[in-house]
């Protein structure tokens, strides 16, 4: 069967599979990578520094790609197709041609250390020698080890009541936003502090599946089996990060505390994936699954 009748064959195409069918007309020896949304800000330049002709396709959201595997994957396996899915707090199945972040998502990879010191060499021009670059990455380790504190109960929460939906056959009923709930949580280039409890998350999601402090204790250890940076839930880890580069961008072109030198540096929320996606981390599990796509 020729890709132009996946069309015919599906009563409701979905958007991916359409994409897939007309792009396959003009390049049909290309490799066809499926992403969620934004995602191909990350994946695309790492993948294309590997393979000359490859077609990114935005599936929406992860149920999407898993849908699109299953459908294309398994009834037309010639194909040369590869998938890439955020793993979440879901436990996801392995399966071949499917990459499946090691973290919670592709965010989680921006908000390293070792981002932070590409970031001060290359946009701020620091060395590693010079006193202020060890100073700045002192403050970040004690901020972001602050942050992970505060944020912990939250992020338990949500990783409890994802396992006791699925145990349930229901949904968490709880849409969360890109940042963290602004009453919870207070950051600054000084400290972050917190102010909630498990009854203020119930209050701010009344809606949500009901958890308990038993609960929460019992998932405690399985919860807690990477470092929260990678862990805890990308797009929060992705706010603490923005906003720690807004600090430094404040003090070099106001305060002038740490940095002596202003800054043409600017990070906008609404492109950093794409924006500062050269200093992102790559897993060597990326690199080995994307040379295995060549």
């Amino acid at each position: 069967m020729q890709p132009k009748d996946l069309l015919n064959k599906a009563k409701s195409p979905k958007v991916a599979f359409h994409k897939f069918v007309l792009l396959h007309r003009e390049h049909g020896t290309d490799l066809f990578c499926f992403f969620e949304g934004k995602d191909t800000q990350y994946y695309f330049p790492r993948i294309d520094n590997v393979i000359e002709n490859h077609q990114p396709i935005k599936c929406g959201n992860k149920k999407s790609v898993i849908e699109a595997y299953d459908f294309i994957k398994i009834k037309y396996p010639n194909f040369k197709t590869k998938f890439f899915i955020d793993s979440d707090f879901d436990e996801n199945e392995e399966k071949k041609d499917m990459y499946i972040t090691c973290g919670y998502s592709i965010e989680n990879f921006y908000c390293s250390e070792n981002v932070l010191s590409k970031i001060l060499i290359n946009e701020f021009f620091l060395d590693k020698t010079d006193e202020v670059y060890m100073k700045i990455l002192d403050i970040f380790r004690k901020r972001q080890k602050e942050f992970h504190k505060e944020t912990s109960l939250f992020n338990l929460w949500y990783f409890t009541a994802k396992l006791k939906a699925k145990e349930q056959g229901t949904i968490v009923n709880a849409c969360l936003n890109e940042k963290f709930p602004k009453d919870f949580l207070s950051i600054t280039f000084e400290n972050i502090t917190s102010s909630y409890t498990l009854d203020d998350i119930k209050h701010k999601f009344p809606d949500a599946i009901e958890v308990n402090e038993k609960e929460l204790e019992a998932n405690k250890k399985k919860f807690f089996t990477k470092e929260p940076q990678l862990l805890f839930r990308g797009k929060y880890e992705l706010e603490f990060m923005i906003k720690f580069l807004n600090f430094l961008i404040n003090d070099a072109n106001k305060n002038k505390k740490y940095l002596k030198s202003k800054t043409k540096f600017r990070i906008d929320p609404a492109i950093c994936l794409s924006q500062i996606s050269q200093y992102a981390d790559t897993t060597e599990e990326l690199k080995k699954f994307i040379k295995n796509c060549a």
